[in-house]
């Protein structure tokens, strides 16, 4: 799946998490992600996009939903930092 079309897709199911590409974080276009500038807001089902410190967390501290779209597309989330989220092609 390209990019753009991974990000319209999110932002169509969970438009809290705010997704746009990489390099509007980076600045430059060199980098083929996804930036959630939504990371530390609440999906509308009350869950955070992303929680850095949850230490209850069975496999990650990624948005259920968010986490099964983008494995689906052969993509996975890594922190930036606590509370930035970006995701990368497998």
């Amino acid at each position: 799946m390209k990019t753009k079309d991974l990000i319209k897709k999110i932002n169509k199911l969970i438009p809290e998490a705010k997704a746009v590409r990489a390099s509007d974080f980076y600045n430059d276009n060199s980098r083929d992600g996804i930036w959630f500038r939504g990371s530390e807001d609440y999906a509308s089902d009350g869950l955070l996009i992303f929680d850095y410190y949850e230490e209850y967390a069975i496999h990650s501290k990624i948005h259920p939903t968010l986490e099964k779209i983008l494995t689906d597309a052969g993509w996975y989330g890594e922190p930036y930092d606590a509370g930035t989220l970006m995701a990368w092609r497998m």
